[in-house]
């Protein structure tokens, strides 16, 4: 009997750990994703309140932007989180047109993932690049080596300029643009109009 109640304890003392190793897991790995979970988040409530027309295509891209969070390098995915934070935020913001707010929002999330994902592969591509094979069409093993270092180099300033600091910067200012386009009024201006003509009449 005593066999019996030990190998039952250390039985539920395995399943346990084995629990607790699981959700540890699960909590790491949502830890490393946060900012792409978040992105994910936001993605689902723009496609949530977006139109019936503008719904599929705003569910493409917003896939796009979604696989670029997870797959990209850092500091994209947190770069992205914001991006779309503050995209999700801006239309709930906007009373003027918040449906072409969100479409715009929604392209520059998408040019900017794509630009990502392009500097992901476009990567991965010169790494996989053997410089001896280069070496035969260009003139020599230097030659190839320089010519890959300097590839990588420009590759390098171009996203960090660009992915880091432009793309972003501009997406900001496009949000607030459509912000500020109209002055910031508590209603919008459907239910303002409809407001006037009930008094009216």
């Amino acid at each position: 009997m005593n066999e019996f109640i030990q190998t039952v304890q250390q039985t539920l003392k395995t399943v346990g750990l084995y629990e607790i190793n699981g959700i540890l897991v699960i909590v790491y790995v949502m830890w490393e994703q946060i900012a792409a979970l978040v992105v994910a988040g936001a993605a689902v409530e723009l496609v949530r309140k977006a139109p019936e027309s503008q719904r599929m295509w705003v569910l493409v891209v917003l896939c796009f932007v979604i696989l670029g969070a997870f797959l990209a390098p850092a500091p994209v995915p947190i770069l992205l989180a914001g991006m779309t934070v503050a995209g999700l935020i801006a239309v709930s913001i906007d009373r003027f047109n918040p449906d072409m707010l969100r479409w715009r929002a929604v392209g520059a999330l998408g040019i900017y993932s794509l630009a990502a994902l392009a500097y992901l592969f476009y990567g991965r591509y010169l790494e996989s690049v053997d410089a001896t094979a280069w070496a035969e069409a260009i003139g020599g093993q230097d030659a190839a080596q320089n010519t890959l270092a300097q590839g990588r180099s420009f590759l390098n300033t171009l996203a960090t300029w660009g992915l880091w600091l432009i793309l972003p910067m501009g997406y900001l200012s496009l949000l607030v643009q459509g912000i500020l386009a109209h002055p910031l009024v508590g209603a919008r201006p459907a239910d303002t109009i409809t407001a006037v003509q009930t008094r009216s009449g």
